[in-house]
């Protein structure tokens, strides 16, 4: 873990995320209404964005009790501070990693708080699921009511988030209920790669070996959530429900804060779309195409000129902001394991 947040890499992912963002943002203000944006921010009530500060430190707070809830019951003793430090780690590296594959970030936090690796695994995977299944519901929720607001693109681009979801969501029930299934394909995979590589032999043996010892012990990690902490799970999607709201009335202030007609009804339409479109998005962060993806479901709902500012300000408050702090977690971390070697 301590290998993939090293500097090259974090370096690398830092730069392509920012080019992303620059190209949506770009775009963004090129289908916006620029020419006014000087008024726009004249006419802003800069007061109430203190409302959208407070609902972006809901959605890490929301977050981390969803993680936190899990990992008291493989580890009682931890702190909910440790939790909340690994929600910020993992969403920090999801905006680095393609796909948001930010996993390692609350595995590496919990790792150094002394937490099981195949707990915090089964505790993440979990997570996801619940996450998947909220956005899942309320998709076919929007579907069936078909809101006219709403771009006719976005159905297109919904049956694709569709079929990425429910591999996604197959996937994520292989790896909780069928944990042995996903180890043979990786043994499979690692004697394909020995034959072709031997030199690899001896990594690759280290690697199986420990990828069974993580399938028996996150079985018996999901086999007790599953069977004796069943309400933890359902108040995992209640919580998930928590931060998607937070993110929705926070983009809700922003939109009063530009003086926007918007309600908090539409603007719910579109913030659970939107969150269902681009979670699985290539680029990291889903930047780029999160920019391009708000202007889109957006644009029937307030003034071309408030367009830019909408999409900047929300973006900086759901993602932005948590990029930054979380980077400030992983790196005061990293620093202390680099002095605790260094007096070893």
């Amino acid at each position: 873990m301590q290998e993939f947040l090293s500097r090259k890499n974090v370096a690398r992912g830092t730069l392509f995320f920012l080019l992303c963002t620059f190209a949506g943002l770009f775009l963004s203000f090129l289908w916006g209404d620029t020419q006014n944006i000087k008024q726009v921010f004249r006419e802003m009530q800069v007061e109430m964005l203190l409302g959208a500060c407070l609902c972006m430190f809901a959605d890490w707070v929301f977050g981390a009790l969803r993680f936190h809830i899990f990992i008291r019951k493989v580890k009682p003793d931890i702190r909910f501070w440790d939790s909340f430090r690994a929600n910020l780690a993992t969403l920090c590296v999801s905006c680095i990693t393609p796909f948001q594959t930010g996993g390692v970030g609350h595995l590496y936090i919990y790792a150094r708080a002394g937490v099981p690796l195949s707990g915090a695994i089964t505790a993440g995977i979990i997570c996801f699921l619940s996450t998947l299944t909220t956005l899942m519901f309320f998709a076919v929720g929007i579907a069936w009511l078909d809101p006219p607001f709403l771009p006719k693109g976005a159905t297109w681009v919904s049956l694709f988030s569709c079929l990425m979801f429910g591999l996604a969501f197959i996937g994520f029930l292989l790896l909780l209920f069928k944990p042995e299934l996903v180890f043979r394909f990786f043994h499979w995979l690692c004697n394909v790669t020995q034959r072709r590589f031997t030199r690899l032999t001896p990594i690759l043996e280290r690697a199986t070996l420990k990828v069974e010892e993580l399938v028996v012990e996150h079985k018996s990690f999901a086999v007790m959530f599953l069977r004796s902490h069943k309400w933890t799970c359902a108040f995992s999607v209640l919580l998930t429900c928590g931060f998607f709201g937070a993110r929705i009335i926070g983009s809700y202030i922003v939109v009063k804060a530009l003086n926007g007609d918007a309600t908090l009804w539409e603007l719910s339409i579109v913030g659970l779309l939107l969150n269902f479109v681009v979670l699985f998005a290539p680029s990291p962060g889903a930047s780029g195409v999160a920019e391009v993806v708000t202007v889109g479901l957006i644009e029937n709902l307030i003034l071309k000129k408030l367009i830019p500012l909408y999409v900047l300000l929300t973006r900086f408050f759901t993602i932005y902001c948590a990029v930054v702090v979380g980077g400030i977690v992983i790196s005061s971390q990293l620093a202390k394991d680099f002095r605790k070697r260094k007096r070893t």
